[in-house]
């Protein structure tokens, strides 16, 4: 009886157990809780535009369903299993009941389908009565966009944007290329990938927008567009549920084209120059870190660069001891590795002080005067002025980091033009920030003003503004071919990612196909000129 009993007790138990199995919701065999948390490597897509992107088509029965390998970003920037209505979480949405059919349904369930080792991560932040006005600038549109795929990307990588607008665009076709172009320079350079694919769907019922749309390959890169041929309508504007399945379709053609056109194993660095790269950071202090600095310019085709120390522990000598190790760590590199000194301001009381240190740096092989930063100044204020005029004496090159809390100016930098003036002897290279005013012209005419003034082309900020307008930045390059400075800005943080630096420092250089001669000099002629670099036998 007793085990008659125990028996009974252990069948309820396994009872329960399989009915408690049965009651778990289940997607391709994994659990709900198993699917509520996505891979950590994501492809990515951004959906943005208008109703037709939001979707106002019926959704068939059986695409009411979760997709599988498939996710949706939602209002809380977290990952649910993705099912239409894709639209349903953007706070861009004015009106939450229109939420129907888009094309990131079919879209996504394409490239799904060509590769079976991928998930997909969809962030929808479309919406309707727009125009692509309302996508530039700092708009609540767009900013809510960049904002939701920031938050996404540390889930994993962003493949690509799809763009549609609806019909209302057709009402100002002029300048709307313009616009789509800024609107692909602004993502690209706010999410941190000049060569991120974009595509763009024509409309229905839009000739002239049509045309406009159709030119967006020819004047970006790595962009295309679908078209509208062939696809019908609700009636309205809209397009239907056949239209937009065979229009997401499309989407992920063009994608998969564009994707595929990307090498894969990534691109490398020109081998028909030596670079030289006057912008890198080292923990010079120690022998470990010029050697990492030596193994990393034997990846990258650099021949020689010059290291600039930083506040840090390690990267500049905070003693007479350290001070020794550090010149005794570049010997054996003498005429590959060459280096900056620095002075903070308020370190010295007097222009004559700072010439001593100087002069004393230059017999020890310092070629420049950097990584400037003067924390919490004003780019003219007098401690800074200070440092400028002793390294006119002294005959240093002064690199200079401008940035929000760093040897700040105003719009114009009318600052920086004083101190141009003040010390037209001495060769100043901007860096950083003062790249942002390139847009307004500023850029260009210091540029053009004062023969003392150069600039280095190193950190991300740089290859950012000047992707927004690929066309000018070939002219603006060749304009100042003597004055423009190919560099890094490197450092023992970022020495090991190689995709990022052949993004930002190489392809997109290479691509604006620049006369042999200019790419000679930006590449290193013109770092030999600023800053004295002899070659062996000189």
């Amino acid at each position: 009886m007793k085990r008659s009993q125990t028996l009974s007790r252990g069948h309820f138990i396994l009872l329960v157990a399989c009915v408690a199995g049965l009651a778990v919701p289940t997607f391709q065999g994994k659990s709900s809780g198993e699917i509520s948390k996505p891979p950590a490597d994501l492809h990515l897509y951004l959906l943005i535009g208008g109703a037709d992107m939001a979707g106002r088509a019926d959704i068939p029965e059986d695409a009411g369903k979760i997709i599988d390998r498939c996710y949706l970003l939602n209002d809380k920037n977290e990952w649910e299993p993705a099912r239409n209505p894709l639209n349903r979480h953007s706070p861009a949405s004015r009106d939450a009941t229109l939420q129907k059919l888009g094309p990131g349904y079919s879209f996504a369930r394409e490239l799904l389908g060509r590769n079976k080792d991928i998930s997909i991560g969809l962030i929808v932040h479309a919406t309707d009565g727009v125009e692509i006005d309302d996508w530039l600038g700092k708009s609540e549109t767009y900013w809510g966009a960049r904002k939701r795929t920031k938050a996404a990307m540390s889930q994993g990588t962003l493949k690509g944007v799809l763009w549609h607008q609806e019909q209302a665009g057709g009402k100002a076709p002029d300048g709307y290329l313009d616009k789509l172009r800024s609107l692909v320079g602004n993502l690209r350079s706010d999410l941190n990938d000049g060569n991120l694919p974009f595509i763009a769907g024509q409309v229905h019922g839009g000739p002239e927008l049509n045309a406009q749309i159709a030119r967006l390959p020819e004047a970006v890169h790595g962009t295309a567009f679908v078209r509208s041929e062939g696809l019908t309508t609700d009636g309205g504007t809209n397009f239907d549920t056949k239209s937009q399945l065979l229009l997401g379709q499309r989407y992920a053609e063009q994608m998969i084209r564009l994707q595929a056109a990307q090498s894969e194993s990534g691109p490398q660095p020109p081998t028909d120059i030596k670079f030289i790269d006057p912008h890198v950071h080292a923990m010079s202090v120690t022998p470990i870190g010029l050697r990492a600095v030596a193994q990393w310019m034997e990846d990258r085709n650099v021949e020689r660069c010059i290291v600039s120390p930083l506040n840090h522990k390690g990267s500049r000598p905070g003693n007479e001891e350290e001070r020794e190790a550090m010149l005794a760590n570049f010997r054996p590199y003498k005429g590959r590795i060459d280096r900056m000194c620095i002075i903070d301001p308020g370190e010295v009381a007097t222009a004559d002080e700072a010439v001593t240190l100087l002069k004393r740096e230059i017999a020890d092989g310092a070629v420049a005067f950097g990584e400037h930063y003067g924390v919490g100044l004003m780019f003219d204020d007098p401690k800074n002025l200070m440092l400028y005029d002793a390294c006119e004496k002294t005959g240093l090159p002064v690199m200079f980091h401008i940035d929000q809390n760093k040897n700040m100016v105003e719009p114009g930098m009318a600052r920086v033009d004083r101190v141009l003036k003040m010390f037209p002897k001495c060769k100043v290279v901007a860096h950083a920030y003062w790249w942002r005013q390139l847009q307004d012209g500023t850029c260009d005419r210091q540029l053009r003003e004062h023969p003392n003034l150069y600039a280095d082309m190193s950190g991300q900020v740089v290859v950012n503004v000047l992707n927004r307008d690929r066309k000018y930045a070939r002219e603006f390059l060749i304009r100042h071919q003597d004055k423009i400075l190919w560099a890094t800005d490197e450092g023992w943080w970022s020495f090991g990612n190689r995709t990022r630096q052949m993004n930002q420092h190489y392809t997109f250089l290479e691509e604006l196909d620049l006369p042999d001669e200019v790419r000679h000099k930006i590449y290193r002629g013109n770092a030999e000129k600023v800053y004295g670099l002899k070659r062996e036998g000189q």
